[in-house]
């Protein structure tokens, strides 16, 4: 019997490895070939399968049983992980236990954290977990029933870039916070604008580098104006904002055109059809760089006006640089890609 590979001094054949490669070929066949990859390859192998981690605990799944199992008794993979998206049922259930190997992440390896949680409320456990806590980019997916619970994600300490989801009926104030290094806010109102989407551009507002919106815009004006005043008072140093709807507002309400009037700053705006009219050309701030329309119709709003503004680029009185124009099938619009041409301004078209 030959010795083993701890007694020979060869290094370890990792099976997680070796089950990658016997998924693409006849084992006979590969055996010896795969067991010379493993060899040189296996540090490069683990650290492209394991940077990314999806991860949704449930009892009756077993790969996310065995993914746990390894996290637990192999740590060093969990020095490979650079993107951890985590999926969560019910508070009461087992995840919190699944979910234990989180908390001996490394700090400072993970770089983004991604938690959707579809029914019960967020786990502080799993917040105050060291790499959690050293995390810049932070996104979640689920309801936020009270202040105090979004004040626990306020308080990440390493926190750049936050993207959540808000009801708009989430009870209790926030604190304002001692020290943040929030730049990047993403909020998707599912139901309403409410007291608390105000109160959290009170705390952060004036960190703000870009603010991201998306709503059911022009359908409750009075909430709109709540909306844009909140971005008026606590967002004033604002280089990228971003005003969507996933719907075509049944009549256009210019606070768009108010929002770039106030922020002068603003290097880059995207905006959906009917939260803007023509006046918004002829107010967009100098220093604009990236302009993005998102249009729900089959027709481009407001052409002529973005045409007159485009000779204004052409004549050198403003700096924008890139068009995104975002439809339903992604047509181009030969006018619009003349004038741009002409220009020299990029653009570009996508479908969404």
């Amino acid at each position: 019997m030959g010795q083993s590979p701890a007694l020979s001094g060869q290094p370890w054949l990792h099976r997680d490895v070796l089950d990658h490669v016997f998924e693409h070929g006849p084992l006979d066949q590969t055996l010896r070939n795969a067991a010379l990859v493993c060899r040189e390859w296996t540090g490069p192998a683990q650290a492209a399968l394991y940077r990314e981690i999806f991860f949704f605990p449930l009892d009756n799944r077993r790969r996310d049983l065995l993914l746990a199992r390894t996290m637990r008794s192999c740590p060093h993979l969990r020095l490979y992980i650079r993107r951890l998206s985590l999926i969560t049922l019910w508070t009461h259930s087992s995840c919190e236990e699944l979910c234990d190997w989180i908390s001996h992440i490394p700090a400072h390896s993970l770089r983004e954290f991604r938690w959707t949680w579809i029914r019960g409320h967020i786990l502080p456990s799993i917040l105050s977990s060291p790499a959690i806590l050293a995390t810049t980019r932070v996104q979640l997916c689920g309801r936020i029933y009270a202040a105090e619970k979004l004040q626990l994600i306020l308080q990440l300490p390493s926190l750049e870039d936050l993207s959540l989801e808000l009801t708009g009926y989430e009870l209790g104030d926030i604190k304002s916070l001692a020290a943040s290094r929030l730049k990047h806010l993403h909020v998707y109102l599912s139901v309403e604008y409410g007291p608390i989407v105000g109160k959290l551009l009170s705390v952060v507002g004036h960190r703000l580098e870009s603010l991201q919106v998306s709503r059911k815009f022009c359908f409750e004006s009075e909430k709109d104006e709540e909306l844009v005043s909140a971005i008026e008072t606590h967002c004033c140093h604002l280089k990228h904002l971003s005003m969507t709807a996933p719907f075509k507002a049944e009549r256009p309400l210019p606070i768009v055109d108010r929002l770039a009037r106030r922020l002068q700053s603003l290097e880059r705006l995207c905006c959906s059809e009917g939260t803007y009219t023509s006046d918004l050309f002829h107010t967009l701030p100098p220093n604009l760089i990236t302009l993005g329309l998102f249009i729900h119709g089959p027709s481009l709003p407001h052409e002529s006006s973005l045409l007159e503004f485009l000779t204004l680029v052409q004549a050198g009185q403003r700096r924008l640089s890139t068009l995104v124009i975002t439809t339903k099938d992604a047509s181009p619009y030969q006018s619009i890609t003349d004038a741009c041409y002409a220009c020299g301004v990029t653009v570009h078209y996508y479908a969404g």
